[in-house]
């Protein structure tokens, strides 16, 4: 992006690209996987967020279609329920 007096020029390598991230949590109950899940969206209304609590890894994907996930925040989140969350390498 380049900004040109008060106009705003975007280039084709300004392209926002969705964003997906994927963590491991100890969550395993749907109860609270709905709790964690809508303190989420109430943040973050514009991300998809989901759990797979079938995986052995009790995974939460969350996707941004445009770009950049606040990972350090979802975390801090689940953490403040008391649950265990990280990145899914």
């Amino acid at each position: 992006m380049k900004q040109n007096d008060n106009t705003i020029v975007y280039q084709a390598d300004d392209t926002i690209h969705p964003a997906i991230e994927v963590f491991r949590t100890n969550i395993t109950n749907e109860q609270m996987a709905n709790e964690v899940l809508e303190r989420l969206a109430a943040i973050w209304p514009a991300l998809k967020i989901n759990f797979d609590l079938d995986d052995c890894d009790n995974i939460l994907r969350v996707e941004s279609l445009q770009g950049g996930i606040e990972v350090l925040e979802i975390t801090q989140v689940v953490e403040s329920f008391h649950h265990i969350i990280e990145i899914l390498e």
